[in-house]
């Protein structure tokens, strides 16, 4: 392998893990401390770093030559209507978030194997949803930096010069970052908020039960 196919083969790398992990994130930090996963800011934030550095490891590549090959498998083509792309893609996403979660939580610090489930089941059915814009995150993401046109990207983006369509790719990025920062800021202030009323209500029940007892006496 020459210096050139290396160099451009990390350049894809980079380019696909930062298009996943710009969807991604955001929308699994929502879900995992969501009340229907239950897991807490420091548990979430853990899967997030480990995902986003396993991601720029390697599970990136995997995922995006994994989509490719299976793109090739089901015959989907530039020429494929765009409502077959999307399926595939979530179909995709789907298969490869139920393989790969349950060891990925575990890593993470749960140990809560209900807790786990309730995670594979949340992120694969966020695959179903997601794994559509994920794959066009990554076709737009290779034509923003230069890598891969895509017949995918508005022609009003095509249009634009490499300058102002890495900014578009950049501010993608940054308003992701920004919206993750916010959920996890958000549930601080609910987690903050419930444990003062349970402090209060514990603190109320306790105060009723003693002036009870000295009532009583």
């Amino acid at each position: 392998m020459t210096i050139k196919n290396l160099t451009e083969k990390l350049k894809y790398h980079f380019v696909d893990s930062t298009a996943v992990m710009t969807i991604t994130n955001p929308v699994m930090a929502a879900l995992e401390t969501s009340p229907l996963v239950g897991m807490t800011n420091d548990v979430s934030m853990n899967a997030r770093m480990l995902g986003t550095t396993l991601t720029y490891l390697g599970l990136g590549s995997l995922y995006a030559k994994g989509r490719d090959l299976s793109k090739r498998i089901f015959h989907i083509t530039p020429e494929t209507t765009e409502k077959t792309k999307q399926v595939h893609d979530a179909l995709y996403a789907v298969g490869y978030l139920l393989a790969l979660n349950p060891p990925f939580y575990y890593a993470s610090g749960s140990r809560d194997i209900k807790e786990i489930a309730m995670g594979t089941i949340a992120s694969a059915s966020a695959g179903l949803i997601l794994g559509g814009p994920a794959g066009y995150l990554i076709d737009s993401f290779r034509d923003l930096t230069g890598l891969k046109e895509s017949e995918r990207v508005p022609e009003l983006v095509k249009r634009q010069n490499s300058k102002i369509k890495k900014g578009i790719a950049t501010a993608l990025v940054v308003v992701s970052i920004g919206v993750t920062g916010l959920i996890y800021s958000f549930n601080r202030d609910n987690s903050n908020k419930y444990n003062n009323q349970t402090v209060q209500q514990t603190s109320s029940v306790s105060s009723q039960t003693l002036e009870g007892r000295i009532e009583k006496k």
